[in-house]
């Protein structure tokens, strides 16, 4: 009986303590991802930030050009299984695990890029420190490029498909009366 007794009592302290230092995923109160275009002409270049909250809550703000017109900005509503799912990514892309690093050869010059942030608040408020921030880079080594591909893909599918299509027919608009 203390047999079972001690062996009960270890898996617990264990079970604890492994999740004691889990940098769990689901931790994050907001997840950001950024997409710049990259260096093209004004009517051809665009950028954008797309936000989710953990609570559901979720906006893009979208910049025609460089600078010159004010965002487009747009909210929407993230369901529970799409949070769900985008925790499953989070957790594959390891960015909160502090481990992505960028890779140190030759970068690309000229051409998109895109970096995810994930914000984690700190469990004890009264430590008064402020939150954890895991920020993906921009060219990461190959190892990490997959999980931070599906990241990206993951979130920018959150945003409602009549918000892009809106989007898109402003851009064609801007691109169209562009004064030259």
């Amino acid at each position: 009986m203390k047999n079972i007794l001690f062996t009960l009592l270890m898996l617990a302290v264990i079970t604890s303590c492994s999740k004691s230092q889990d940098n769990s995923h689901t931790e994050w109160s907001s997840l950001q991802y950024f997409y710049s275009r990259g260096p093209l002409p004004p009517p051809y270049h665009y950028s954008y930030e797309i936000a989710v909250n953990k609570d559901g809550n979720g906006a893009i703000n979208y910049h025609l050009g460089y600078g010159e017109n004010a965002p487009l900005n747009y909210t929407f509503t993230v369901s529970a299984e799409d949070l769900k799912f985008l925790e499953k990514k989070v957790c594959k892309s390891k960015i909160v695990s502090g481990t992505v690093v960028e890779n140190e050869g030759n970068h690309p010059v000229g051409g998109p890029t895109e970096y995810s942030r994930v914000i984690i608040p700190n469990s004890n408020p009264d430590l008064d420190q402020p939150p954890r921030v895991f920020q993906s880079p921009v060219f990461p080594k190959e190892e990490f490029a997959e999980g931070l591909k599906e990241l990206y893909e993951s979130v920018q599918k959150l945003v409602p498909g009549e918000v892009w299509l809106e989007i898109n027919g402003k851009q064609t608009e801007y691109q169209t009366n562009f004064k030259k």
